[in-house]
């Protein structure tokens, strides 16, 4: 059977699904890093200030990645899965495109911009994303009304969140998330 192309072809990204629960959970992790590194807005940061701006705000882009993947490994703390598993039910928040998903990671970035300043040059730049987000939705899902507002208002839910947890104990230490960010900028134990 031939997959389907074009308007009508499934857009969710698809994370690999048959891993046991740590390594679903650092596949998760991987791409949920490997996202805010491949913008634009990230090309503009040295790989140091990459590794404390990651090493800081991970937990976001993690819940987010959560959110829109296939398939999730549950989560110790009982509460982040209630909110994600939520967020989940939502056909306007846990089906993103692969554009949309890139938009709502620069937007995520822009709001982070007003919190660390090495980021701050981004700060301005969240009314553009919002721009972008809003006409990507109005394009290509029309009759999904307000479809941009959800997923802003679930970003900003996320950073706010992502203030008050703590998410450490969801990895082993040969998993930890800053071992993870330092593997992908290639940045060594020492540095």
């Amino acid at each position: 059977v031939q997959k389907e192309r074009g308007p009508r072809a499934d857009k969710r990204v698809k994370l690999l699904i048959e891993y046991s629960i740590s390594e679903k959970k650092e596949q998760i992790l991987i791409e949920a890093i490997r996202r805010p590194l491949n913008t634009i807005l990230m090309s503009f940061i040295s790989p140091a200030d990459k590794f404390i701006i990651l090493s800081r705000y991970w937990p976001a882009f993690f819940i987010l990645h959560c959110t829109i993947a296939i398939d999730i490994p549950p989560l110790r703390d009982l509460k982040l899965n209630e909110v994600i598993q939520s967020a989940r039910q939502d056909d306007y928040i846990s089906n993103l495109d692969c554009e949309e998903i890139r938009l709502t990671v620069c937007y995520a970035l822009c709001k982070l911009g007003r919190k660390n300043g090495k980021l701050s040059f981004a700060s301005s730049l969240d009314s553009i994303y919002r721009y972008w987000l809003s006409r990507h939705c109005s394009i290509f899902y029309p009759h999904l009304l307000n479809r941009d507002e959800r997923i802003v208002n679930y970003t900003d839910f996320i950073l706010l969140y992502c203030e008050h947890i703590s998410m450490i104990n969801e990895f082993t230490p040969s998993t930890h998330p800053v071992d993870v960010i330092r593997t992908l900028l290639h940045i060594n134990k020492l540095t």
